[in-house]
């Protein structure tokens, strides 16, 4: 199901969600998408999107809520 970024960051605040079918806006930036995995867990994330290596559609993974201490954000 397709939700924009606004309603992932209320929805998911806290965690680290990623999305599959993203839209892109204007400047690229992304739109939306559909959440496939998230987690408070960063390292849980990553391992499960492997799953998702071969998907044939635009990918977003990104922290929904307040940068943790300690994180850098590239």
């Amino acid at each position: 199901m397709f939700k924009t970024i606004e309603q992932i960051h209320s929805e998911y605040d806290g965690h680290w969600v990623f999305l599959i079918n993203c839209t892109e806006g204007e400047h690229n930036s992304i739109e939306g998408g559909e959440v496939v995995i998230s987690s408070e867990r960063r390292d849980k994330v990553l391992r499960e999107m492997q799953k998702y290596q071969d998907e044939q559609s635009e990918t977003y993974i990104f922290y929904a809520g307040k940068i943790p201490e300690g994180v850098i954000v590239l």
